[in-house]
């Protein structure tokens, strides 16, 4: 799989560029510099040709910042993996110094491997002055607005062209054909990226002490135990209340989709803070969104602890909080690295109790007992009467029982119904979903309902 990333000095358009290419809105892209600060990866295809295009966050060789020498770093990763190096400049602006800097350090690495593109080229004088990057020593270059799509179309033919000359990419990349998505999500600064980092054996996402660093959803492919697993990293999840910016509000939009797309979220808590009312906001969203959950205390190596507090921790957090009684939990330290792997472990565990059937007539001789011993409450309207049950197949684990007037039946029913499925059954940290459907006039006419056997959901 060959690699082509986007460099330049922030506030270019390299996201938009990213966008554009793929034919989707993939990265986050604002006209505030610095949105952009880890690798994001993404299959892309041209002519029939595929490869990993790469969004890279500004280089800014003339700031100290730490933010800015770690975003450098990441950047520098991306051009020695590359095949093709699209080194984005802005046409309104005209050469600057960063641009100069930008351009010797990518000389080095070969002109063959490094193709200049003049982004936001709207206008006649824009196309006049685009000339003067010849100055840069990387060709003419080719003038596009990645805006809107002006350009890119011949922008694309040129590196398909270019990487058809390659013999050999410089990496492989693992695309597609997951067995698992797992995201990682929680407030700011609970170590997610650090998870990642550790996961991966590698410095992938940026992480500094400060909260809110990650700014977009990063998804990462690796191999564990033979089964290809994709890594999301999540912007640190906020209150509405404390959302202040435009970029703020699309990393939370960002963060959430990642949840709607994952097969499993594990939930990253700050031992040293416990759990606050927006943990179990972003409990909630999972569970709606009929997802995997895992809980994951992070920073537990500077917890004061003895042998005995992770099971405190864990029944007292059940007994105060209805969302966590069926919610597996871990400990670790994503610094460290002690037991993280059981984050991976957890959730392949909770991926097959998800796809695993109950045993049918097992399940409804379960559902007789239950509904004798607590039947249906008597509503103003008609009789809500249970008649049979099935397990639908799916992602998750679904069940419908089929009843007399069941638009009548009441939510707490079916909470009482839900939790004897887990009181009975292994789906802890499943998403047990109970609805209700009303009985055929043909099985009430038969006075008894025929077998249901399992069906697709």
């Amino acid at each position: 799989m060959f690699i082509v990333s986007i460099v330049g000095r922030p506030n270019v358009g390299k996201s938009c560029l990213f966008n554009r290419i793929l034919g989707k809105r993939v990265a986050v892209v604002d006209d505030m510099p610095g949105v952009t600060r880890d690798r994001h990866y993404h299959d892309a295809r041209w002519n029939g040709l595929g490869f990993m295009l790469v969004d890279t966050g500004g280089l800014d060789d003339t700031s100290t910042e730490t933010m800015a020498r770690a975003i450098a770093k990441q950047v520098g990763i991306a051009c020695e993996e590359s095949d093709i190096i699209l080194f984005l400049v802005d046409a309104t602006v005209g050469v600057t110094e960063p641009d100069a800097i930008i351009s010797r350090r990518l000389r080095k690495l070969g002109r063959d491997k490094v193709l200049l593109v003049i982004n936001k080229v709207e206008s006649k004088r824009a196309v006049l002055e685009s000339s003067t990057f010849v100055s840069l020593g990387l060709g003419e270059g080719m003038a596009v607005s990645a805006l809107h799509g002006r350009g890119v179309g011949d922008l694309l033919d040129a590196v398909c062209g270019r990487l058809k000359a390659v013999t050999t990419p410089v990496r492989e990349a693992m695309l597609g054909g997951n067995d698992l998505k797992i995201a990682i999500v929680g407030r700011p600064n609970a170590g997610k990226s650090s998870l990642v980092n550790k996961l991966l054996g590698d410095e992938r996402m940026i992480v500094s002490s400060a909260p809110g660093t990650t700014r977009d959803s990063i998804d990462t492919a690796m191999d564990y135990n033979g089964k290809t697993v994709v890594l999301i990293d999540t912007a640190g999840l906020r209150k509405k209340a404390n959302v202040t910016d435009d970029v703020e509000y699309h990393c939370n939009v960002r963060a959430l989709e990642s949840i709607r797309r994952c097969d499993i979220a594990v939930l990253m808590v700050d031992a040293t803070q416990g759990i606050e009312e927006q943990d179990l906001k972003i409990v909630r969203h999972i569970l709606t969104s009929h997802k995997g959950i895992l809980i994951c205390w992070n920073k537990w190596d500077i917890r004061a602890k003895d042998h005995k507090t992770f099971d405190h921790l864990a029944a007292e957090c059940r007994r105060d909080y209805m969302e966590l009684r069926n919610v597996p939990m871990v400990s670790v330290s994503a610094l460290t690295g002690q037991r993280v792997t059981r984050v991976l472990d957890g959730a392949l565990q909770i991926k097959t109790r998800m796809e695993s059937p109950v045993q049918l007539d097992d399940f409804r001789g379960k559902v007789h007992e239950w509904i004798r011993a607590q039947p249906h409450p008597v509503t103003a309207n008609k009789l809500v009467k249970i008649v049979s049950c099935d397990q639908l197949r799916g992602r998750f684990p679904l069940f419908r029982f089929f009843a007399t007037n069941a638009i009548n039946a009441r939510e707490s029913y079916k909470r009482y119904l839900a939790n004897k499925i887990y009181e009975t059954y292994d789906f802890d940290g499943c998403p047990v979903v109970v609805e209700f459907k009303n009985i055929s006039k043909k099985r009430k006419a038969a006075g008894s309902p025929a077998a249901v056997h399992q069906s697709d959901n």
